[in-house]
């Protein structure tokens, strides 16, 4: 037991006073002459020991009634936490939840606002001293200060519901930096316990800081969202069909019939599907329509449903470019190949062929793929510029020439890590394995080739890739080397062929699998921007850029109505890298702007982490209690009659003065009891 006023025990001097009356009444009484006193003396005795029993009976009333009543002013209390048994809390830290979530009708209304009325409750119900600190899901500059209860009233009624999820864990930290370490907090969390929002917990509060969970219960509630999109291919054209891939999530224990998923390009509604999907499944979609226009498309994904709807759009944009830029650096003279194979196809490629040292570095940023063909010699500053314009975003092609330069070749190699050829070669070697579900022959074969119908190879070099090299053989042979290899490195690509594009393999030139691995590999080396970012702190995207950057340079994100926000930036190569300002709260397409030069389209949503409907029981809960925060926290029932009672509590501990008030009534009855019952 403590006490809120322990200074108040210097009044129990007080019991001094009855002491003192009863010390100066107590004194002898007149003697009286009888003439005979013998059977007096008897009831002298006995008088005078009742008498004295009634004196002390009354004297100990009324020091126990003022030693109550002392006690009672001093503010005795049960404490909630035994190892802080001489505090109470002098700041509350309160988290109102106001994620979209939070939308969902309770039992007493929205959980939004019902959270709001108990963080108001918690103040009232707290001593008229406490001081406060409030967080919400926006980490608001203007709640790192502690404030008082007039402040943080107001600051409650402004808040509103926030795209921007975070965690408990968030949370904790944020409560650990606010707190000072001297003095004694309650975190009260007032939530609806989404599981995403507690899974994760790592941190555990200070020592200082006593959490108590106020879990608030939705009725029951379904949702259907539209979870993400993606594209089959990453290349886009004019006059070709699209195939948009929909993931549409199902979070509620009933079958949805019948939905129907709608595309907007522009407002304009351009395909329509309609799909069924069972309880707690997860269903792709496919969108099919053909592009008709070049330059940036932007598009709205939209289904219908109720009650939760932040969730029911999904925008996003993608640019369709004119060309694709080939560069091919040749050891030799052209290569007629590969001259036949962009050469014919104008509408999508633009090409350009150099003979080896002839070569523009600068240059480099003008393409989108590079062939080294037949190049005996890689220099090293030729081998470092290509490694930048891979790591940037680029993609290169090595092609050995009929004289392959080992140790030169394999310095190039080194440099991405994909392996090394040594001196042999292989000729008359049949081509065994294709690997159909890499991205360069995805969706080309209808029906995939028989080994017997694979081409064979005139000359080939071996090929050894390592183990930790991440490469992936595309074209193998039946010795299991890759005649064809390809990886990632950084941003960009490399493909490796171990077979040189000449009249040796003319076979492998005339056969199905040359054109579209090639093919792609162009296509597939076009720099996409991100579809769309999701509205969240940190939050970026990704934007194909060849405009010219200086430091002094300012970017815009704009809807060109009510938002105009300055956004941070990242120049690396090929690749623009755009913060989203934190001013941005709506989904949406936005414009990017260089000062007053259109960028691009920028497509931001709300993030899908709370659209999963799955909360944390108040078993759970406690478990979770137990065994990620040590058993240090407690839960109130948002529903109970008794809420203030119960905040109260938990603010100042178990508070005993009532008791001792009735303690001190009690004895002030057993002393009028003792005063007119013993005669």
């Amino acid at each position: 037991m403590s006490f809120i006023n322990p200074a108040f025990f210097w009044a129990m001097f007080a019991v001094s006073v009855p002491i003192i009356i009863h010390l100066i009444n107590f004194r002898r009484h007149k003697t009286l002459y009888f003439s005979n006193t013998r059977f007096l003396e008897d009831i002298k005795k006995e008088t005078q020991t009742r008498t004295k029993l009634k004196h002390l009976l009354i004297l100990l009333a009324r020091i126990l009634t003022i030693a109550m009543l002392v006690i009672a002013f001093a503010g005795p209390f049960i404490p909630n936490n035994a190892d802080e048994t001489s505090k109470i809390s002098e700041v509350n830290v309160i988290y109102i939840d106001n994620s979209f979530s939070m939308e969902a009708e309770g039992k007493k209304g929205q959980l939004f606002e019902q959270a709001q009325q108990i963080a108001k409750e918690i103040a009232f119900n707290s001593s008229a001293s406490m001081e406060y600190l409030l967080i919400t899901n926006d980490m608001l500059p203007e709640h790192q200060f502690v404030i008082n209860r007039d402040v943080f009233l107001g600051n409650v009624d402004k808040t509103v519901i926030s795209s921007n999820p975070v965690s408990l864990n968030d949370v904790i930290l944020k409560a650990n930096t606010l707190v000072p370490q001297n003095k004694k907090a309650g975190l009260y969390i007032i939530s609806d316990m989404q599981k995403t929002f507690l899974d994760g917990t790592t941190s555990l509060p200070d020592k200082n800081i006593d959490p108590v969970f106020v879990p608030l219960s939705p009725l029951g509630v379904n949702n259907l969202f539209v979870d993400s999109c993606w594209f089959g291919s990453p290349v886009h054209r004019k006059g070709r069909s699209e195939t948009l891939n929909v993931r549409v999530t199902n979070s509620s224990k009933e079958d949805f019939f019948d939905i129907s998923l709608q595309l907007f390009i522009k407002d304009s509604l351009k395909a329509l599907s309609g799909f069924n999907i069972e309880a707690g499944q997860t269903q792709d979609v496919e969108l099919e329509y053909v592009n008709t226009v070049t330059g940036f498309v932007e598009g709205r994904l939209e289904i219908a449903d109720y009650p939760v709807t932040y969730d029911n759009e999904l925008y996003f944009n993608y640019e369709i470019a004119d060309l694709t830029n080939v560069l091919i650096i040749n050891g030799g003279s052209e290569n007629r190949y590969l001259s036949a194979l962009f050469g014919s196809d104008p509408e999508n490629f633009e090409i350009t062929q150099l003979k080896s040292g002839n070569e523009q570095s600068a240059a480099f940023t003008n393409y989108d793929i590079i062939f080294l063909n037949g190049i005996t010699d890689i220099s090293s500053g030729l081998s470092s510029e290509l490694q930048s314009f891979v790591s940037d975003g680029g993609s290169v092609v090595f092609i050995p020439a009929t004289d392959l330069n080992v140790n030169s070749c394999n310095s190039f190699l080194n440099m991405f890590n994909a392996g090394k050829f040594e001196s042999v070669k292989f000729t008359s070697a049949k081509i065994y394995d294709v690997e159909y579900n890499h991205e360069l022959f995805r969706n080309v074969f209808q029906k995939q080739e028989k080994q017997s119908d694979l081409p064979v190879l005139g000359l080939v070099y071996k090929h050894v890739l390592y183990s930790s090299s991440g490469y992936t053989p595309v074209l193998k042979l039946e010795n299991g080397f890759p005649v064809l290899s390809a990886g990632s490195y950084g941003n960009g690509r490399l493909y490796i062929s171990a077979a040189p594009i000449n009249d040796a393999n003319s076979s492998f030139m005339k056969s199905p699998l040359f054109v579209p691995a090639f093919f792609n590999m162009a296509l597939n080396s076009q720099i996409n921007n991100s579809l769309y970012a999701v509205l969240a702190e940190g939050a970026g995207i990704d934007i194909s850029s060849d405009v010219e950057l200086a430091e002094s340079d300012i970017f815009r994100i704009t809807d060109n109505k009510n938002i105009d926000a300055v956004a941070a930036f990242r120049f690396t190569g090929k690749k623009l890298r755009v913060e989203v300002p934190s001013q941005i709260k709506l989904a949406g397409t936005y414009g990017l702007y260089k000062g007053d030069e259109y960028i691009a389209p920028v497509s931001l949503n709300y993030s899908r982490k709370e659209s999963v409907l799955e909360y944390y029981t108040e078993e759970e809960l406690q478990k979770f209690i137990t065994e990620k925060l040590d058993n240090r926290a407690t839960i109130i029932d948002a529903d109970t009659e008794d809420l203030s009672i119960e905040l109260k509590e938990f603010s100042e501990g178990k508070p005993l003065w009532q008791l001792f008030l009735i303690f001190a009534f009690l004895f002030i009855l057993f002393e009028v009891a003792v005063a007119r019952l013993m005669k």
